[in-house]
C-alpha cells in the first residue's frame, strides 16, 4: 500500500511538466486525447486546511485527502470494481462521494449510489445503495431508488440530497445524517412535481420549484426550516417569457435573488422582495450572456462576493474587494488561462484553471505569503504548446441574426487553406464553451479548422438567440451553420471544397439533415447518435423521457406539434431525406440508448441502403447516449480519423 500512496503524493503534489518540452513530430495520440483524465475534481475543505481530489491509482480513480500543513496525502476510499466519480465536502471531517465505472460501457453502470466517509478513510458509510445493489437485493424488483448530493448543511454531519425513483418523475429533497442515514423530507407541503430546490448559504432549502398538472411552473417559498412552504409565483407555461428562476439568499433573508429575462434579452440576476412578493431591481447583469446561477459566497459572515459568468469564456465578477485582488494576483501570474477560485480570501485560495489548449491545472494561492504552488495537472500527458487555440467569433445569419461561435485553427503551418469540419453542439438547448475539448484537438492536430456554431436554440446568449430556434429544426436552425460556413469562405479562412459536418445527439441530425439539405456543400457527414426522424421523438415509448413533463409540455413547444407540423416533419427529418445526399455518411450509435434508440439510426441505414447512397455504420454494444468506455471512444475516432482523410483530401 505505501508504494501507491507514494506515487500519489507525487502526482499530485508534482508539476506535472516533464514533457512540457518535447516537440511535436506528429499528432497527438488518439489514446491520449480520449483516455479518462488521471485527476479528477479537486475541492478544498471548509476550513482550507484539506485538499481533497480523485486521482487514479492503479487502474482505478480514488478518494484522495492531503493535507497541506504536512503535505501527506491518503486515500480515504476506493474500490477494485468501480471508480470514485464526484464528491462534497460535508464539513471539515466528513465527504460523500458517488461511483461510476468508467472502464464499463452503460450495460455495465453499477448506478451511482451515495456513500460518505471521514476525511482519514474511517467511519464510511452506505447513504443509497446503487441500482446493482438495489435490483439484485430483490427478486424480480425493477425500479430503484437514487439520491443526488445538493448541499452541505453548516455546522452538522447533514447534506440535503435530491431523490427519487427510476420509474416516476417528480423528485423530492430530502436532508440526511451522513453519520446515521436517516432522513426527512424538507418538500412537505409543496404541489406538484418538484423540478429543483435552492438552499441558502447555510444549506437550508428556502425555495423550492415544481410543475403542476397542467404544466404551469410553480416557485415556492419557507424562511426557515420550521416554516410552512409557500407558493409565490405561478407562471402560464415551461416555456414563457416572464419565467423567472431563484438563484439565491440574501444574507439577512429578506431577498431572493433570481434569474429571469424580465424586459430584457439576456436573463440577469434580480432581487425579489420576499415580504410584498414583488419583483425588484437588477442586482447583477451582463451585457451578451446570460447569468443563470453561479453565484460565489463566503461565510463568517454570510455574504455574496460574486458571480460566475460564461460568456465567451467563463469569468468572475467579484463585488468584493479581497477577492477581486485575489483574482487580479492570479490572473497576472497565469495569463491566457480560465482562473477559478475557492476558499477563503485572507487565507487560502484553491485556483482552477485551464485554457483552449490547457485540460487544466490545481494550484493553491497563499494570500499571506503570496506564493503559487501547482498541486496536480489534470491531464500531464497533454503538452499545452503543442494544442491549438480556440476563439469567438461571429458572424451574421441571413436573416441577419448575429451567431456567435467558436473558431479553431490547426497549427500547421501551410499556404493552402485547410479543410473544415463544423461540429455542432448537441442538445440543441445546450451551449459551446471555450476550454479544452479533446474532440476539437484531435481535428485541429489533424490539419483541421473547426467551426462549433452557437446556431439559434442554443442557451447562454440572451432569449432572442434561443427562441429563434423554436420549431426550426432543418430550417433556420440548419441554415445557421450553412451560414457559418460560407462567412468563413467568404473571409478567406478554409478551403470551399472541403467541409465535413460532425456532430453528435442533436449535432448527428444536423450533421446528417446538412448532407441532405446541403449536398454540394459537404463532403461528407459525421453522425454519433443523431435523430434521424423527428416523429420518432414523440412515438418511441421506451426513450428516457417518454411520459415526462417535458415530453408532455415542452418538447411540442420547441420542437413542434406533430399533428400541426406533419408536413414540416417530413421534409426536415433526415430519413425521408436520403435519395438527396450524395456525400458519404459516417452513423455510429451506442446499441443502449434510451435518449436516441438505435432505432434512429436503423431506419436511417435502411433509407441510404435503399437509395444506393454511402455509408459507413458502427454500433457499440453495452454504450447508451455517448461513449464511456476509452475503447469505445477509441475506436470510434479512428474510424473518424480514416473516413475524414478519404473524404477530405485536396481536391486536383
Amino acid at each position: 500500500m505505501r508504494r501507491w500512496l507514494v506515487a500519489v503524493v507525487v502526482g499530485l503534489l508534482g508539476c506535472g511538466l516533464a514533457s512540457a518540452e518535447t516537440a511535436a513530430t506528429k499528432p497527438i495520440a488518439i489514446e491520449t486525447l480520449f483516455d479518462h483524465p488521471h485527476y479528477g475534481k479537486a475541492i478544498l475543505s471548509p476550513n482550507t486546511k484539506l485538499l481533497a481530489a480523485t486521482a487514479k491509482v492503479g487502474d482505478r480513480m480514488r478518494l484522495v485527502v492531503i493535507d497541506l500543513e504536512t503535505q501527506k496525502a491518503k486515500v480515504v476510499a476506493g474500490y477494485n470494481e468501480v471508480d470514485i466519480w464526484s464528491f462534497h465536502w460535508v464539513n471539515d471531517q466528513r465527504l460523500v462521494y458517488t461511483v461510476m465505472d468508467l472502464g464499463g460501457t452503460l450495460d455495465d453502470q453499477p448506478g451511482e449510489g451515495l456513500f460518505a466517509v471521514d476525511a482519514d478513510g474511517s467511519n464510511s458509510r452506505e447513504l443509497m445503495p446503487t441500482f446493482e445493489k438495489q435490483l439484485n437485493s430483490v427478486a424480480e424488483l425493477y425500479v430503484a431508488h437514487w439520491s443526488t448530493y445538493l448541499a452541505r448543511c453548516r455546522g452538522a454531519d447533514d447534506i440535503l440530497v435530491v431523490a427519487g425513483q427510476t420509474d416516476k418523475q417528480g423528485v423530492y429533497v430530502m436532508r440526511q445524517n451522513t453519520r446515521t442515514g436517516r432522513k426527512s423530507s424538507e418538500v412537505v407541503g409543496v404541489g406538484g412535481d418538484i423540478t429543483g430546490g435552492w438552499p441558502d448559504p447555510a444549506g437550508v432549502l428556502r425555495a423550492v420549484t415544481s410543475i403542476d398538472r397542467d404544466g404551469r411552473p410553480l416557485v415556492w417559498y419557507r424562511p426557515n426550516a420550521e416554516s410552512k412552504w409557500e407558493q409565490v409565483a405561478r407562471f402560464e407555461s415551461m416555456t414563457s417569457p416572464d419565467n423567472w428562476t431563484p438563484v439565491g439568499f440574501s444574507p439577512d433573508g429578506k431577498t431572493m435573488w433570481v434569474s429571469g429575462h424580465i424586459d430584457r434579452d439576456v436573463a440577469a440576476i434580480y432581487a425579489f422582495d420576499l415580504e410584498t412578493k414583488k419583483m425588484g431591481e437588477i442586482v447583477i447583469s451582463h451585457p451578451d450572456a446570460d447569468i443563470e446561477g453561479g453565484l460565489a459566497f463566503e461565510d463568517d459572515p454570510d455574504r455574496l462576493v460574486g458571480v460566475y459568468v460564461n460568456a465567451d469564456k467563463l469569468q468572475a465578477n467579484w463585488v468584493d474587494a479581497n477577492w477581486a485582488r485575489v483574482q487580479a494576483t492570479v490572473d497576472k501570474a497565469l495569463p491566457g488561462h480560465v482562473n477559478l477560485l475557492s476558499g477563503k480570501a485572507k487565507s487560502r485560495v484553491l485556483v482552477h484553471s485551464y485554457s483552449d489548449r490547457d485540460p487544466g491545472r490545481y494550484y493553491l494561492y497563499d494570500v499571506q505569503k503570496s506564493s503559487l504552488s501547482e498541486q496536480l495537472a489534470i491531464r500531464p500527458e497533454i503538452v499545452p504548446s503543442q494544442m491549438a487555440s480556440t476563439r469567438m467569433i461571429h458572424y451574421d445569419a441571413r436573416d441577419k441574426l448575429v451567431i456567435p461561435a467558436y473558431l479553431t485553427m490547426p497549427n500547421a503551418a501551410s499556404s493552402a487553406k485547410p479543410p473544415l469540419v463544423v461540429l455542432v453542439h448537441g442538445g440543441p438547448w445546450w451551449r459551446d464553451s471555450w476550454g479544452f475539448d479533446p474532440e476539437t484537438q484531435f481535428l485541429a492536430s489533424r490539419g483541421y479548422a473547426v467551426l462549433q456554431p452557437q446556431f439559434r436554440g442554443s442557451t447562454g446568449f440572451g432569449d432572442r438567440l434561443f427562441r429563434a430556434g423554436w420549431k426550426t429544426w432543418g430550417l433556420a436552425m440548419q441554415d445557421d451553420l450553412t451560414d457559418g460556413v460560407q462567412a468563413l469562405i467568404e473571409r478567406g479562412l478554409v478551403d470551399p471544397k472541403r467541409v465535413c459536418i460532425m456532430g453528435a445527439s442533436y449535432g448527428g441530425y444536423a450533421a446528417l439533415m446538412g448532407v441532405a439539405k446541403n449536398p454540394d456543400l459537404y463532403r461528407c457527414g459525421i453522425d454519433l447518435a443523431g435523430v434521424s426522424d423527428i416523429r420518432l421523438k414523440y412515438t418511441i415509448s421506451y426513450s428516457d423521457y417518454a411520459g415526462t413533463n417535458w415530453a408532455k409540455f415542452g418538447l411540442k413547444e420547441l420542437v413542434g406539434d406533430p399533428d400541426k407540423l406533419k408536413d414540416q416533419f417530413i421534409v426536415t427529418s433526415p430519413v425521408e431525406q436520403a435519395d438527396k445526399i450524395k456525400a458519404p455518411v459516417l452513423m455510429a450509435y451506442g446499441a443502449r440508448d434510451f435518449r436516441v434508440p438505435i432505432k434512429h439510426g436503423e431506419m436511417m441505414r435502411h433509407a441510404l441502403a435503399a437509395a444506393g447512397k454511402p455509408f459507413e455504420w458502427h454500433v457499440y454494444a453495452g454504450e447508451g447516449h455517448g461513449l464511456i468506455k476509452a475503447e469505445n471512444r477509441y475506436a470510434h475516432y479512428h474510424s473518424v480519423e480514416a473516413f475524414l482523410d478519404r473524404n477530405l483530401k485536396p481536391v486536383p
